[in-house]
């Protein structure tokens, strides 16, 4: 298993993310949004010197967490959302990618849409990704139809192309209104489904839940890591800290994360639980 960080759990300068995978010792990258702008938007000319920038430091661009999806889905939004995959897909291209993350929609407040509805969103997306040679991992995120890794299995399984798989987000699991528990249940329910992981740890509190450092939470990373091992993953590991010193990410910040107000105070925190992470691995014989 690589250890990677989405790059605006750090920073928002691409000149400090290489930094920072290189003082704290990992192999990858995840794009979100970098220098107050989503990696979608990015000019290519920008895309390239960055590509050749990691190439000559020895890293990888693991995947592009875009927000393909967060939105409503409404024919103007997702006409929109389409162009943006199409930039998405031009932009793994450059960095030499193939995951571009994704999602199944806001979900309205009389409750979440079943997977027979929303998987006929996804026709238009697989063919492009078909195009591409791109793969699309769906998170399961609080906010969205897929607030567990239960119902994003369920979505996955209903659009049944090997183009969209899914994301394991343990730590989202501590937020999912329906309580889903991280491990076993969530992976259990994922597991045929998902192609990479992202590396949170959170409480599970009333009247919300927050995040801490990796290892001091409820997901139980010692078993869920041993149990990815003897599964065989050989994947990324990517941060998604959302995880803050000082303070608590709003959840506004929660629900769309992205630019230098998102970013403010990630470093620490960040080192802090890649360090954590690290340990963890250590201790089970794993690093």
């Amino acid at each position: 298993m690589k250890i990677s960080f989405i790059t605006d759990e750090v920073t928002q300068s691409f000149d400090e993310a290489v930094r920072f995978a290189r003082q704290n010792g990992l192999a990858g990258l995840e794009l979100r949004s970098v220098e107050d702008t989503a990696i979608d938007m990015l000019p290519a000319e920008t895309l390239r010197a960055w590509r050749r920038r990691l190439d000559a430091e020895g890293l990888t661009v693991c995947g592009l967490a875009g927000s393909f999806y967060k939105c409503a889905p409404e024919p103007d939004a997702v006409e929109a959302e389409l162009a943006k995959l199409e930039r998405l897909c031009a932009a793994a291209d450059i960095l030499g990618c193939a995951f571009i993350r994704g999602f199944a929609f806001f979900a309205p407040e009389e409750g979440p849409l079943p997977a027979e509805t929303l998987a006929p969103y996804f026709e238009r997306p697989v063919r492009l990704l078909e195009q591409r040679g791109k793969t699309l991992l769906l998170e399961a995120d609080p906010s969205v139809n897929t607030s567990n890794h239960a119902a994003l299995a369920r979505l996955v399984e209903a659009i049944g192309s090997p183009r969209v798989r899914a994301i394991f987000d343990p730590g989202n699991c501590l937020y999912d209104p329906l309580g889903e528990t991280p491990y076993p249940d969530g992976y259990e329910a994922i597991r045929p489904f998902f192609a990479h992981v992202h590396i949170k740890d959170a409480v599970r509190a009333v009247p919300e839940s927050y995040c801490v450092k990796v290892g001091t939470g409820q997901v139980g990373y010692p078993a869920l890591l041993r149990r990815l091992a003897a599964d065989g993953y050989a994947g990324w590991l990517s941060m998604e800290t959302h995880y803050r010193l000082d303070s608590h990410l709003t959840e506004e910040q929660m629900r769309l994360p992205g630019g230098a107000g998102f970013s403010a105070g990630g470093a620490a925190a960040t080192a802090e639980s890649v360090a954590a992470l690290k340990d963890i691995l250590q201790k089970e014989g794993l690093l």
